[in-house]
């Protein structure tokens, strides 16, 4: 267990000129713990960071750790680490070499095999995009042997797409440390916090409710008090929304999408993107399964328009990456005034500069990009594709037949953009509508996933699910196959409200967890709006997927693997208690145990489950004796998987079938495999 700490800071008092920034400031910070400090321009929240790192002086303060005092924190050494608002890191040196000088080896290895770290870490500080630089510093940061880390503004700037790796990197590590942070994208401090703080008139003040943001003129009144699902500040440290869909780190491992934050072989079934960010989007819609019927189906009917169509979106990582560069980049913008444009073209024209190549390859690139999505545009706007897509459509239009520029992009030559026309540009992209660009490239990166989702379709003749509003549950699927199998055998299968737990018997790879993987899968990729492995598929909409295929002990933690299973059946039962309307699959209930007692708890966990209409339960077992005492109980019915002897070698039919299967072929399998003749001659071997 990680040994708990506690960073407290008060009577901190700092004067600007006349001034009075900070007056009357208290907060604390635990191990496992991520404070977020919100406040406006000027009201001393980088200061305050500052201050409490020791690298700025102040009249008056205290800062202790675990009751004890210290005057400059950074100076101990273990204690604190901090990340100002601009990049810290050398712009000369390569990843590889930034992480071998700030990483103990220990802990080298974990980032540079990191997805997306690993992409470019043989580039030069000075080639990443504002995303991929704070991503990296961030990781660098969470990887120090330090107690508490201090974040200022680590989402300001960068893409959407990595504000949520950030925040995905500060869950993972804040178990082990405390996370102080401030930033004025204050929905991500909402998300990500677990306690927040408002700065206000240099006194800090709690943040018990989201609309306190609103009495103390923080965001405009309205922004939750409007909101009747975004009005309370929860202990997870996200405004309450609509039901979140549940699922856990042990389920995306038994259904092969990620195991240990890799991807596994069904998630890269889909992995047909095209561009960095289409697979930081693909990543972040696997693990972020939905209860919404609306955004399912219109996710759905995108797919199906890409699929129909055999739309190819022409573009490539180089080109995102370039265009992500240029827009986020420090370099100045080009004036637009005739002389200096001229002065300007002349001196690139002799000797380019990495300026120069930044933005005019940037700006060269874009108006390639968006050349090509309005002729997209064009396609949707004349065949129904859905809200999604043509809202897509309206904020491209809003782009591309700007009079500043529609000139240059819907030009059909393919002369050079003249250096008039690249400032007018830069000055168009980089501050009229810089915003807007970032949700348009945003949702290229959508694109890029829909066109991958489609590309499954047709090579692997999966279907596109079909939902249901009715309240009751019901899962009904036709063809039914493994994506991950060479000879997939399909299968049919139904369950619902009324007969909501199957009971499934099957002898040793009789094709049970097979079957259920497939089940869960096909569960999981429907509450994303993606095609599954099926010829057709039916399903109410479901608050969570919980799975029990492939659990381990954990020696770490000294738990056996009978222990780990009753602490994951209470972790169901919990899910249960706060989501409602679950499914829930357990392979092989109380393996980890002796058969009386396995016997006797399944049969009590089994019959409880039962009695749960709202949730659908799958559960294997080759305790088949107790089969018999579950036949008078509502609700379930029973399936398996038949095999058969034929000379002594086991035949399967890999179909499910409404019965109870009694077979044993274990005692067969081994007796097939030679192991005793190999044992038996090992003891002669020894003899002689």
């Amino acid at each position: 267990m990680v040994e708990e700490h506690t960073l407290e800071v008060d009577s901190i008092i700092k004067t600007i000129g006349e001034r009075k920034i900070l007056s009357d400031v208290f907060l604390s910070c635990r191990t496992g713990e991520v404070v977020g400090i919100l406040g406006k321009n000027g009201s001393g929240k980088s200061t305050l960071l500052k201050i409490i790192f020791g690298s700025e002086d102040t009249e008056d303060k205290s800062i202790r750790v675990d009751g004890i005092v210290y005057r400059y924190l950074y100076r101990q050494g273990n204690l604190i680490a901090y990340l100002p608002r601009q990049s810290f890191l050398p712009s000369s040196i390569s990843v590889k070499k930034i992480i071998k000088v700030f990483i103990e080896a220990g802990s080298r290895a974990k980032i540079l095999n990191d997805d997306r770290i690993g992409q470019y870490k043989n580039k030069r500080v000075a080639e990443l995009s504002g995303g991929e630089l704070r991503y990296l510093e961030v990781f660098l940061l969470l990887n120090l042997n330090v107690t508490f880390v201090l974040l200022d503004e680590p989402f300001s700037g960068i893409e959407p797409l990595y504000q949520d790796k950030i925040i995905e990197l500060i869950r993972e590590y804040k178990h082990s440390k405390g996370v102080i942070i401030t930033d004025h994208v204050f929905k991500k401090i909402i998300e990500v916090s677990d306690s927040m703080i408002l700065l206000n008139s240099g006194m800090t003040r709690k943040v018990s409710n989201l609309t306190e943001l609103e009495d103390y003129n923080y965001v405009p009144r309205g922004t939750f008090s409007g909101n009747r699902h975004s009005d309370e500040f929860n202990t997870t440290g996200a405004a309450s929304q609509e039901t979140e869909f549940e699922i856990d780190k042990q389920t995306l491992k038994d259904i092969d999408l990620f195991d240990q934050g890799r991807r596994g072989p069904a998630f890269n079934l889909f992995n047909h993107v095209k561009t960095t960010g289409g697979g930081d989007r693909l990543e972040g819609m696997f693990k972020t399964p939905i209860t919404s019927l609306r955004i399912l189906e219109d996710r759905r009917n995108a797919i199906r328009f890409f699929h129909e169509r055999a739309i190819s979106l022409k573009v490539s990582k180089q080109q995102l990456d370039m265009i992500e560069r240029y827009l986020f980049t420090g370099i100045p913008l080009l004036k637009k005034n005739h002389f200096d444009t001229l002065l300007y073209a002349i001196r690139n024209r002799w000797k380019q500069t990495g300026n120069h190549y930044t933005i005019s390859s940037g700006i060269s690139n874009l108006v390639q990009l968006l050349r090509h999505l309005y002729d997209l545009g064009t396609m949707i706007t004349v065949q129904p594709a859905g809200p999604r897509l043509d809202d897509f459509v309206i904020k491209l239009n809003e782009l591309v037949l700007s009079p500043e520029i529609s000139g240059i992009v819907l030009s059909s030559g393919s002369k050079p953009i003249t250096s008039t026309g690249l400032a007018k540009c830069d000055n168009f992209f980089r501050v009229q509508k810089k915003a807007l660009l970032r949700i348009v490239l945003d949702l290229v990166y959508e694109l890029d996933v829909y066109q991958a989702a489609a590309v499954v379709v047709g090579k692997y003749g999966f279907c596109f699910p079909n939902y249901s509003a009715a309240a009751a549950s019901k899962v009904s699927i036709v063809g039914l196959f493994n994506p991950l199998l060479s000879r997939p055998v399909p299968n049919d299968f139904e369950i619902r409200e009324h007969n909501n737990l199957c009971f499934i018997t099957g002898a040793n790879m009789s094709g049970k967890s097979t079957f259920m993987k497939s089940f869960a899968l096909s569960l999981h990729l429907a509450h994303i709006g993606f095609p599954v492995p099926a010829s057709m598929m039916e399903t109410t909409i479901f608050n969570g997927l919980v799975t029990t295929i492939n659990l381990a002990d954990n020696i770490a933690l000294g738990y056996s693997h009978f222990y780990s299973e009753v602490r994951r059946i209470k972790e169901v039962a919990l899910k249960i208690k706060e989501k409602r309307k679950m499914v829930v699959i357990f392979d092989e209930l109380f393996r980890g145990t002796n058969v009386k007692d396995a016997a006797d708890a399944s049969l009590l966990i089994i019959s409880a489950f039962s009695k749960i209409e709202h949730c659908i339960f799958l559960i294997s077992t080759h305790i088949v004796e107790i089969a018999d005492e579950l036949k008078s109980t509502g609700n379930i019915f029973f399936s398996c998987f038949e095999s058969r002897l034929e000379a002594d070698v086991p035949i399967y039919s890999y179909k499910i079938n409404p019965c109870i299967s009694r077979e044993r072929l274990g005692m067969s399998i081994v007796r097939n495999e030679g192991i005793v003749e190999i044992l038996e001659g090992i003891q002669r071997d020894g003899k002689t």
